[in-house]
């Protein structure tokens, strides 16, 4: 039993690699097969074909987002002060740059013409709506009224919260090394470009 999730774990993970480098259309389950040290029918009896595999891949990683966000809400309840503010950020970046493999591919799949409402919204919806309710309880303990414009909370939070973070996923390894940053300078950089437009405009 032990053997076969780690063989399962093992294909996911080449596949997820492969993906990322290849693309899901270009990348090949004889490719997955041989780089993961398995034969080709060992992946056929895990997974019914070549998407089912990338939909194993996202479902874990919208799992994972919701692991994360229920122990930010349990380790972060507000985000009325700076460290908090800091913490959160730190939260989000470190599980971005630990799936920006898994995170690149759902980017890449979810921008196709013929794409349906894609992992990257379902993914945005949820960390979304924890901001707002994080927003909401800020608001009710200094006796403020909540915005009224829903819409426009979320065209913020998707647009100007989330979107920054995909880009750092995408963009990360190639910004440091156009600009000669390390991966610390970047983070610290981001966080203070992210404080004074998106944070600065959380809280009233």
């Amino acid at each position: 039993m032990r053997d076969s999730v780690e063989t399962k774990a093992k294909i996911l993970k080449t596949a997820e690699r492969i993906f990322s480098e290849e693309g899901f259309d270009g990348a090949r389950v004889d490719k997955i097969a041989k780089e993961a040290g398995v034969n080709k029918a060992l992946i056929y009896y895990y997974f019914k074909s070549k998407n089912e595999i990338l939909e194993t891949i996202l479902s874990n990683l919208f799992k994972d987002a919701k692991d994360m966000l229920v122990q930010s809400a349990r380790n972060i309840p507000d985000i009325s002060s700076g460290d908090n503010y800091r913490k959160l950020f730190d939260t989000y970046i470190d599980f971005i740059t630990r799936n920006r493999k898994i995170i690149k591919i759902a980017i890449a799949e979810s921008a196709k013409d013929n794409a349906k409402p894609s992992i990257v919204m379902e993914l945005g919806n949820i960390i979304i709506n924890a901001e707002i309710e994080k927003i909401r309880r800020e608001y009710n303990a200094k006796g403020l009224h909540f915005p009224d414009d829903i819409q426009e909370l979320l065209v913020m939070e998707f647009f100007t919260g989330l979107t920054p973070f995909l880009a750092y996923a995408l963009y990360k390894e190639q910004w440091e090394s156009l600009y000669n940053v390390s991966e610390e300078e970047l983070r610290e950089t981001l966080y203070r470009v992210y404080t004074r437009t998106h944070l600065a405009a959380h809280l009233p």
